[in-house]
């Protein structure tokens, strides 16, 4: 397997690609928003100085998982893994890469998605705040890194 980061020489062609993965494998857990986000912003507006950061992990030719955080998590932050690969450690290697390069981020997740909340606590993040979900669900608000809480709050 191979970790493949997106920068802004990628050539948007390939935008198609990941979203039909995420829409495909995401498990109604990707937000209509950021789904969108991805249609709308080409990749050469992503900025890794202000925490834009898309990573792909690929075996063989096949997408298995794709992170992406934008803005460090203030406006967008996901993560979808190939069903076939999943509990083999492809999210673990995502957001443990991710954490090489940025200094914080911010996540969503929806109290009852027990496996993305395992693999937000394995990699040091901390519940700060609940909040309710685009679909009505309490939902964790998570930081790694250097977050603050005002940080958040002045996002929203």
């Amino acid at each position: 397997m191979r970790m493949i980061k997106i920068t802004r020489d990628t050539n948007d062609q390939h935008r198609q690609i990941l979203i039909r993965f995420i829409q495909k494998y995401g498990d109604n857990h990707i937000t209509k928003k950021a789904i969108d986000w991805l249609k709308q912003t080409p990749f050469k507006k992503l900025t890794p100085e202000n925490g834009d950061l898309i990573y792909v992990m690929v075996d063989q030719k096949m997408i298995v998982g794709v992170l992406a955080i934008i803005h460090y998590g203030l406006k967008q932050a996901f993560i979808v893994v190939h069903p076939k690969t999943r509990k083999k450690g492809i999210a673990y290697q995502l957001i443990t890469e991710a954490q090489k390069f940025l200094d914080r981020f911010y996540v969503k997740v929806a109290n009852d998605n027990i496996p993305s909340l395992k693999l937000c606590f394995a990699t040091d993040m901390q519940a700060f705040a609940l909040t309710k979900g685009p679909t009505g669900k309490p939902t964790l608000i998570l930081g790694w890194g250097n977050w603050s809480k005002e940080e958040w709050e002045s996002s929203l």
